[in-house]
């Protein structure tokens, strides 16, 4: 009796590898926090125990310290946080999954990418009308991503006493600010701060200094009695 014994490696398929960025656009401003998150899915047909590991690597081939893979059916994943973004942190994020099946040498090994794109925060604040006291004017501010117009921040406006509202001859709209009239009360710093809602979570300021002019006073000067002509030694009273 001859018998032929025959070692059966079984190929694993490819796993299904995500990354997902827990920002809009996967645009983030800088000095905000950012988790990406690599999904990994493996076929059905994998029914027999294997070992997932991730490695994150970063731009310019840094190696970073995610959490190691979490599993959940055939599901894994594992997270990296990226805290207070720099300039220097843009670029493509990989997720490199080696699988490797039990009491097996065969490997195989898939990556998943994103990119993420770090843009400042920018605040401006502009003035219309005249500053004189009794007119119109007028302070707007403008939030915004450098480089991304499709996110857009929620502006408010604060000085000294907190966060300012409508009254005492002020309106607050949108990002504007309207002093209808100015009044020399009115006369101080103004911060406005420009807000990214979450996930971004991010805030920028910007400030400035309202001098409320003074205009000049009007001056008569009335004569008692009320007359053209004067007689030397008659009283005349001067009013100004």
């Amino acid at each position: 009796t001859a018998s032929v014994i025959t070692n059966v490696i079984v190929q694993i398929p490819t796993p299904a590898v995500s990354i997902i960025a827990a920002i809009p656009s996967q645009v983030a401003p800088i000095g905000s926090n950012v988790t990406l998150t690599c999904n990994i899915t493996l076929d059905p047909s994998v029914d027999s125990a294997v070992m997932v590991n991730t490695t994150w690597i970063g731009p310019g081939g840094w190696i970073y310290n995610g959490t190691a893979p979490n599993k959940n059916g055939f599901s894994y994943q594992s997270i990296l946080t990226l805290v207070s973004l720099k300039t220097t942190d843009v670029g493509a994020y990989n997720c490199s999954v080696p699988v490797t099946p039990a009491n097996s040498q065969y490997i195989i090994s898939t990556t998943g990418s994103a990119i993420i794109q770090v843009l400042a925060q920018l605040v401006t604040i502009t003035a219309t009308g005249s500053p004189s006291a009794g007119q119109t004017y007028t302070l707007r501010c403008v939030g915004s991503l450098v480089g991304n117009t499709s996110i857009t921040p929620v502006v408010s406006w604060n000085n000294s006493n907190g966060v300012i509202t409508n009254g005492n001859g002020i309106t607050v709209s949108g990002g504007n600010l309207t002093f209808n009239p100015i009044r020399t009360s009115h006369g101080r710093q103004y911060t406005c701060q420009s807000t990214l809602n979450p996930p971004l979570s991010s805030t920028a300021l910007a400030s400035m200094n309202v001098v409320v002019q003074v205009p000049p006073p009007t001056v008569t000067i009335t004569s008692t009695p009320i007359t053209t002509s004067y007689y030397a030694g008659t009283p005349l009273n001067l009013t100004c």
